[in-house]
């Protein structure tokens, strides 16, 4: 387990990590306060991020599986007022 946020009380990102490429389960809880927490992908080392899906989008604390290949992984809280969030893979 890595945690990309921990007590997270702003929006923005988290720094990237490398990840192996396969399965893994993505989490996100704590006080979303109308923000949304995805799990963001990419492909050419950091230039552009795309969302995983919507397996991997919280609007409220939760968990889901992704799949994608060799890449780096972020966590992305947005729409938020006074959150405080934690989120892993």
């Amino acid at each position: 387990m890595a945690l990309l946020f921990t007590n997270r009380t702003t929006n923005g990102t988290s720094a990237a990590t490398d990840w192996h490429g396969g399965e893994g389960t993505f989490f996100a809880h704590g006080t979303f306060d109308g923000g949304t927490v995805v799990l963001e992908a990419s492909f050419d080392n950091g230039f552009t991020w795309i969302n995983v899906g919507p397996d991997a989008t919280f609007p409220a604390p939760g968990a889901g599986n992704f799949r994608v290949g060799l890449c780096k992984l972020r966590a992305s809280l947005s729409g938020a007022t006074s959150p405080d969030v934690t989120a892993g893979i």
